[in-house]
């Protein structure tokens, strides 16, 4: 059975990057959304500009809209980080992976700034992706809604 497991995050960004590519565990990254690129495309971020970084990116953006502080007492929700893990049944490969993370994303979160991580670092070496997406509405400046 596939699975979407969602997370919410309450930190900065950088532990987040820091946990998903560390030790050169990850397959790829792709992006969508950042200043740097055209609209809703999404690039391998080893293709950014020199010092791109996602994580400072994404917390760059949510301190300008100002949705870095709590909210009605409670810790900002700063991003949300979903898991897809298809089933292992499916026998899916890194490539139909990386289409089927990027078209979810393009439907649900065509407005904010995302970073795909991919890896298949479990037991039976499965593919599955980590999606971070940013708090902010790059369209409206709001706080995400989930």
């Amino acid at each position: 059975m596939p699975l979407l497991k969602p997370i919410a995050g309450h930190t900065g960004c950088a532990g987040i990057k820091r946990y998903l590519e560390k030790g050169g565990r990850a397959l790829g990254v792709h992006v969508m959304n950042f200043a740097w690129q055209e609209e809703h495309a999404f690039e391998a971020a080893s293709e950014a500009p020199e010092g791109f970084d996602w994580a400072a990116a994404m917390d760059a953006t949510r301190h300008a809209c100002g949705n870095d502080t709590p909210y009605r007492g409670k810790p900002a929700r700063t991003f949300k980080h979903f898991v897809i893990s298809p089933d292992p049944e499916d026998r899916i490969d890194l490539a139909s992976l990386r289409e089927l993370a990027q078209a979810w994303v393009g439907a649900y979160f065509p407005d904010h700034e995302v970073a795909i991580v991919y890896h298949e670092d479990n037991e039976a070496c499965i593919p599955h992706a980590h999606v971070v997406v940013n708090n902010v509405n790059l369209k409206t400046g709001y706080r995400m809604q989930t």
